[in-house]
């Protein structure tokens, strides 16, 4: 088997790329209008709403994240004849729906403990369905060609889709929640509609594709499973990276506070209407990354993974630095066409790394491999899941103490305009300065941590070309072997 044998069908791009589109539009209505709900709508009027809709979050998130190895370990024990990955791509989106549906549905308990308790648990109920699908989905990127600059234009691709997803939710959601429906049913629409459509096209992450990759015959057990990740120094520098990052992605899941506070409170959205707002603001973060990720794979013909990690680090925290420093002097009068131009190169660096890191993880797979002569996708893209929660959460949480200390107040349902719309708090321009800092700053900040690990990433360069020349090698004496017994 040679490395450079091309084995993909545009039929198998295409279905996975789909897949990822829908799969986003419901894990970017959580990540990006969750908080928001609980907060504005579940929580309304709760004393430290923040705190607790970021400590639910958190606390989901942790608990979440630690089933995710253990879903590793059960992709890796998984033996079928459609392979380890695939399965679960078949038996898992319809009780993703169910519980994303469940996310955005407020019971009206009159206790405050209720709500919280229903909160938790329907976050947890996600989360667990999320995983069960989330973990061999991109593990399937790691078995379904053994080519490596394949393998990088394919996550490039689906990551691409993935993104495109994440737009749709911040066009429709707004407009929902703005019109007659009102928040609370708003939402809930919203949560169907995205629930039913990811569904329907995640399924073709199952039907559509192939494993190419052979597994080892012997299930490696659990004690082996830590043992390999133990040993697996490239994938604990990508979770350590990750971790040091977590507020990178501030931005992107905030635009909410960006659009009602820092553009619209004080009437800066010029000649755009005020409905459309946040999807501009949504569109110029992600007209940014789509670009990032397209050239992303060119950018690897000439750059190792790791120089790029580095460069587009340090982008990001130009980028997000020089955003704070040309709207924080007047923050009650935001430009918003120079606001878009900001956040479009704050949306690179995010681009590179919504691929960059699933590429890492693939390299530790041929990487312990190479170590141990054992694959473990399961486990080493569980923690890709495992990471993006805990990220996700520790960005919730800086977020809920950034609006409960900066003096964030919410709005009040009962204070509707004559077309039955919500009518927003005003925010203090105190307020105003710490939000803009909450998703400049902040986010910075993230990606200066983040490079500090990469810094010792040896597998590049000649030391990675021989790995994978050994690999090679491995591969093609095994097939001959198979052959010879089976003549």
């Amino acid at each position: 088997m040679k490395v450079e044998t091309k084995y993909l069908s545009r039929k198998e791009k295409l279905s996975f790329t789909v897949a990822a589109f829908g799969r986003s539009g419901i894990y970017t209505i959580m990540t990006m209008f969750y908080m928001v709900f609980l907060v504005d709508v579940v929580f309304q009027g709760m004393k430290n709403a923040g705190v607790t809709a970021s400590t639910i979050i958190l606390a989901g998130r942790i608990f979440d994240a630690a089933n995710d190895p253990i879903m590793g370990m059960i992709v890796d024990r998984t033996r079928t004849k459609w392979g380890k990955m695939r399965p679960y791509l078949l038996f898992s989106p319809i009780p993703i729906a169910i519980t994303t549906i469940l996310l955005f549905w407020a019971p009206g308990f009159a206790s405050s403990g209720a709500k919280i308790a229903y909160a938790a648990v329907t976050y947890i109920l996600w989360g667990v369905m999320f995983t069960i699908q989330d973990v061999p989905f991109w593990g399937l990127s790691a078995v379904i060609t053994p080519n490596e600059q394949e393998r990088t234009s394919f996550l490039s691709t689906a990551r691409l889709g993935s993104t495109f997803g994440g737009i749709l939710p911040s066009l429709l959601i707004p407009v929902l929640r703005n019109s007659t429906l009102g928040l609370k049913n708003g939402y809930l629409v919203g949560a169907v509609i995205f629930a039913l459509l990811g569904a329907a096209l995640s399924s073709l992450a199952f039907f559509n594709t192939k494993e190419r990759v052979e597994q080892s015959e012997k299930t490696p057990s659990l004690k082996e499973s830590i043992q390999m990740v133990a040993k697996n120094k490239l994938l604990l520098i990508v979770i350590m990276a990750a971790v040091l990052g977590s507020t990178m992605v501030i931005a992107n899941i905030s635009a909410d506070y960006i659009s009602n506070y820092l553009i619209l409170q004080n009437g800066n959205n010029g000649f755009i209407p005020k409905g459309t707002v946040l999807t501009t603001l949504t569109v110029a973060i992600g007209v940014g990354m789509v670009p990032a990720m397209a050239v992303f794979p060119l950018l690897r013909k000439k750059f190792s993974l790791k120089q790029i990690y580095i460069g587009s680090s340090l982008f990001g925290v130009v980028a997000h630095m020089a955003c704070y420093l040309i709207f924080v002097g007047n923050v009650e009068h935001v430009n918003l066409y120079l606001l878009w131009v900001c956040l479009f190169f704050m949306g690179f660096p995010l681009g590179i790394y919504n691929v960059i890191t699933y590429a890492l993880i693939a390299d530790s797979v041929d990487y312990i491999e190479w170590k141990t002569g054992k694959r473990s996708e399961g486990v080493c893209f569980a923690f890709q899941t495992f990471l993006s929660k805990v990220t996700a959460g520790i960005a919730g949480v800086a977020t809920g103490i950034v609006l409960d200390r900066g003096g964030y107040i919410e709005p009040d349902p009962t204070q509707l305009d004559a077309m039955g719309k919500q009518i927003l708090a005003t925010q203090s321009p105190d307020t105003l300065k710490r939000l803009l800092f909450m998703v400049t700053v902040l986010p910075a900040i993230g990606f200066a941590l983040t490079m500090i690990p990469m810094f010792f990433n040896d597998y590049t360069g000649k030391r990675k070309e021989k790995i994978q020349q050994e690999l090679n090698e491995r591969h093609e004496q095994h097939e001959t072997e198979k052959a010879e017994a089976g003549q």
